[in-house]
């Protein structure tokens, strides 16, 4: 499936990858993308079995297929996710199910022999090793041939060398003991471990398979056709029944409803809807029917950006597995040639070439670095879909690294703190003409993409012509509206106010309006703090967070706002183009900085911040130039997102601890002949299990946004 990422103009190509074992397979499939001319830059995710290839225009998808093909994986670019992985656990099920019967039956015969019984084992155990562990001598022989050792050729060489010397024993005669039980226990408890994984990989991608489940399959026109969802275009009109999902994004033509966007963005609380309101595709309309005109189907709607941005920070890695993979690497060549020490060493000692074999298998097998593999992808797997689950989207793993120093929290006001629906409170003119005006600057307005100008929505007449709009940072607008030079903005756009529109004791914003430089008119305009926002800046504080808000509003009433919300530092009357600036000089100053904002104003600041957090009613600029992009409008899901992406890291880290230490102790234990194979499978499964559980505890995570806030609606002002 190819499309347009929005974080590079290149061809992004999504491929789903079959047939691999473990991130060494993953590691080496992405090489050999990179390796192609034309591909700009690759990732592969072993855990969701996916690779994203950004390519330019030389080279075509079914080259790259062809490329992995002769490493022995398969490519497909239109393909289930699921499918794949329910297959490959099926698969799984199959080899372990009677692998472990046969292993359990050969300790059995360890304790209770009959007449024939080794025979029994022998030809059992074939089974076992060439059948159930059939897939590890596969992928073993691809790794030895490229030249690139990984866990399957531990378990292959291990496997391999106590089911042989077992068969030249029996067949021989000679007095030695057999180890077909610790090959069989390798490959059983193996299978086991890796059926686990499956079973984890495929639930962990559920929050992903869900949004992409959440639009419907068809959808009635408002002309009484029904279409396919894929056949739904840019401008056509459709009917949204109660308690049916919206099929793309569109804005209500026609009736008046409640809908539930809490799978899509994790918004609990449902949004009431009429005409002129926007509603994106898959969430659930409540008791009222709905026409909808589509504004954008298909890729570019906002839930497929969403799984396209979870998708992608699934294949990122975080910085600590560059280490493990670096460390993986070096890994198994050191294994395999301690296994060959171990196994002259003991043997030039005087132990039996028995007792030396046990101990070179048991190193094999106990080292095999499943849980080095699974420490990080399967865990950031768990938190980005979490996350997902959360409203929250984190645009990579990087994100998990830049949480974890930030200490200081910057917040734009309007739309953030704010609920950014600003509304006119009272008006003023210096003539008769004060209807006209407000239909003019409410004309000029709307071609502003500022929230301030949803405030002048109930002045709108019909249809006008807009021309030369200007935009001024920090003071206002201007252009031509049905020919009349228009002017609308503070003081300093204007060379005259009269004394008579100004209110000094209103605590708000006062625009001024004009079809000249004289302003002829005025408005006041309030904005509502958000319910939860001061829970959100407590929530923050307690983290250990320092709080600052950053506006363009003046000292008097930011503070104002500042003091409402318990913020102790307002950094005030800062144009849009001076956010990049103050933020930048924080940082010199020695501040780790998270800047929280909504706007095309705010994208700088965004991308200068060590984490830039925008909020889904943000413009398209923000939220591109964002880390993580808060889907819901409620600004505890900024704490959440901080929350969660620290408590992935440090699973990330703890199951990295863990792996290090398991085969710190694991691994003298079988040099020394202490641990046989057959244990050394059992505590190699029980490592991967142990990785696995750990990882599994983020889909668990509990929001921060479980109580309502119990502040009251303060009014405060929005500005330019």
């Amino acid at each position: 499936m190819a499309s347009t990422s929005p974080l590079t103009e290149k061809k992004r190509t999504k491929f789903l990858i079959q047939g691999m074992s473990c991130t060494a397979c993953a590691a080496r499939i992405e090489s050999a993308f990179l390796d192609l001319d034309g591909v700009e830059a690759a990732k592969v995710n072993f855990a969701t079995a996916t690779s994203l290839v950004w390519h330019n225009q030389r080279i075509d998808s079914p080259t790259m297929v062809a490329t992995i093909a002769d490493l022995g994986f398969q490519a497909v670019e239109d393909g289930d996710r699921q499918q794949i992985q329910s297959s490959n656990e099926s698969t799984l099920k199959k080899k372990t199910v009677p692998a472990l019967i046969i292993a359990i039956f050969a300790m059995i015969t360890m304790f209770v022999q009959f007449p024939g019984s080794d025979w029994v084992v022998a030809s059992l155990s074939t089974i076992c090793v060439w059948w159930s562990g059939w897939i590890f001598h596969r992928a073993a022989r691809l790794q030895i041939l490229q030249r690139s050792l990984a866990m399957d050729t531990l378990i292959s060489l291990g496997t391999l060398a106590a089911w042989s010397w077992s068969i030249a024993v029996l067949l021989l005669g000679a007095e030695q003991s057999l180890h077909f039980g610790g090959a069989n226990a390798i490959v059983a408890f193996v299978l086991v471990g890796k059926w686990w994984e499956a079973r984890a990989m495929r639930t962990s991608g559920d929050a992903l398979r869900a949004l992409a489940n959440l639009t419907p399959k068809q959808v009635l026109l408002r002309d009484g056709r029904e279409l396919l969802i894929e056949e739904l275009m840019v401008g056509m009109e459709f009917i949204t029944a109660p308690g049916e999902r919206v099929a793309t994004d569109g804005q209500v033509i026609e009736g008046m409803s409640e809908v539930d966007a809490s799978q899509a963005t994790g918004e609990s609380a449902p949004i009431e809807v009429s005409p002129g309101s926007r509603v994106s595709g898959g969430v659930l309309n409540g008791t009222g029917s709905l026409v909808v005109k589509a504004t954008a189907v298909g890729e570019d709607t906002e839930l497929s950006q969403i799984k396209r941005l979870v998708e992608e920070a699934e294949t990122t890695r975080v910085h600590i597995q560059r280490l493990a993979d670096l460390v993986a690497a070096r890994f198994v060549p050191f294994v395999v040639l301690l296994a060959l020490g171990s196994l002259a060493v003991r043997w030039g000692l005087g132990h039996s070439v028995s007792d030396a074999l046990i101990a070179a298998v048991a190193v094999l097998v106990v080292s095999c670095p499943c849980s080095f593999g699974l420490a990080t992808p399967l865990a950031v797997l768990a938190g980005t879909g979490r996350a997902a689950q959360l409203g929250v989207i984190v645009a990579g793993s990087h994100v998990l690294d830049s949480t974890r120093v930030i200490d200081t929290v910057v917040f734009d006001k309007t739309g953030t703190l704010t609920t950014g629906h600003p509304s006119i409170v009272s008006t003023a003119s210096t003539g008769e003409n004060k209807g006209l005006l407000l239909a003019l600057a409410a004309a000029l307005e709307s071609r502003s993409g500022h929230p301030v100008a949803r405030a002048f929505e109930p002045f709108t007449e019909g249809e006008a012509e807009v021309a030369k709009f200007t935009n001024h940072p920090g003071q206002g607008i201007s252009g031509r509206v049905n020919g009349i030079q228009m002017l609308v903005g503070k003081a300093e756009l204007f060379t005259e106010v009269p004394p008579s529109l100004k209110n000094p004791d209103f605590d708000g914003t006062t625009l001024f309006i004009g079809r000249g430089p004289v302003a002829e008119a005025s408005v006041s305009i309030q904005d509502e703090i958000r319910p939860t926002s001061i829970e959100a800046i407590s929530l923050l504080a307690d983290m250990g967070l320092e709080v600052i808000l950053l506006s363009g509003d003046s000292h008097q009433v930011a503070k104002q706002v500042a003091d409402q919300l318990n913020i102790a530092t307002v950094i005030a009357e800062v144009l849009p183009d001076q956010k990049r600036d103050h933020i930048v000089a924080l940082q010199s100053a020695g501040k780790c900085v998270a800047m929280v904002g909504d706007g095309v104003n705010d994208a700088p600041a965004l991308a200068a911040a060590d984490l830039g957090i925008a909020v889904q009613a943000g413009t398209d600029a923000a939220r591109n130039a964002a880390d993580l992009t808060i889907m819901t409008n409620d600004p505890r899901a900024v704490a959440d997102g901080i929350s969660l992406s620290r408590r992935t890291l440090r699973t990330v880290k703890g199951n990295l601890a863990w792996a290090f230490s398991y085969n710190a102790i694991a691994l003298p234990l079988a040099v020394t002949g202490y641990l046989s194979p057959t244990y050394a499978a059992i505590a190699m499964a029980c490592s991967s299990f142990l990785v696995v559980a750990n990882s599994l505890r983020l889909r668990y995570f509990k929001s921060i946004k479980t109580t309502q806030s119990l502040a009251p609606e303060f009014k405060v002002d929005s500005i330019h």
